[in-house]
């Protein structure tokens, strides 16, 4: 549960996560959506990818392989 911990346990992060993992790729609307302070923002999504729970493409943000299992697990606990 550690790496599910640090993702809900920062409500950016978690927002980001969220978004990323319902099909949202662009952090830009995604800040704009929740209102968020676009550096720390940015910060969060640094901090997902340098935990190997998010990845960057030319297409946008998606979750890894890792954040699609974190997904799941955090989903089938009702946590998100």
């Amino acid at each position: 549960m550690e790496e599910e911990g640090f993702v809900i346990s920062n409500k950016i992060r978690k927002a980001l996560f969220i978004e990323i993992a319902s099909g949202e790729t662009s952090l830009h609307r995604i800040i704009r959506k929740h209102r968020l302070i676009e550096q720390a923002a940015k910060k969060a999504a640094e901090e997902l990818k340098e935990h190997g729970i998010i990845e960057e493409s030319e297409e946008g943000y998606k979750l890894t392989e890792l954040g699609a299992k974190i997904y799941g697990k955090l989903k089938g606990n009702e946590i998100l």
